[in-house]
């Protein structure tokens, strides 16, 4: 690697240059009327998806425990 010095880019160990991205500002602090918007949207659908999961995993549970019943004759 050489001494020389390039403001904004570092050089990375085969001697290439690369644009520096920590220099830049961080995109994800500048919050527009949108990101509130698709972030309220995207935690709605989180929100809906985990109750579908879970009745989802509770029916299989069910199912397991009834088959396993099943099997056993109801003996454990």
């Amino acid at each position: 690697m050489s001494d020389e010095i390039r403001e904004g880019y570092y050089q990375d160990k085969h001697g290439n240059w690369l644009k520096d991205r920590r220099r830049d500002p961080d995109r994800r602090l500048t919050e527009t009327p949108q990101h509130h918007h698709h972030e309220e949207r995207r935690l709605l659908s989180r929100r809906k998806t985990d109750v579908i999961l879970k009745r989802d995993h509770r029916e299989m549970i069910e199912d397991a425990l009834q088959d396993f019943a099943a099997e056993h004759d109801g003996h454990l």
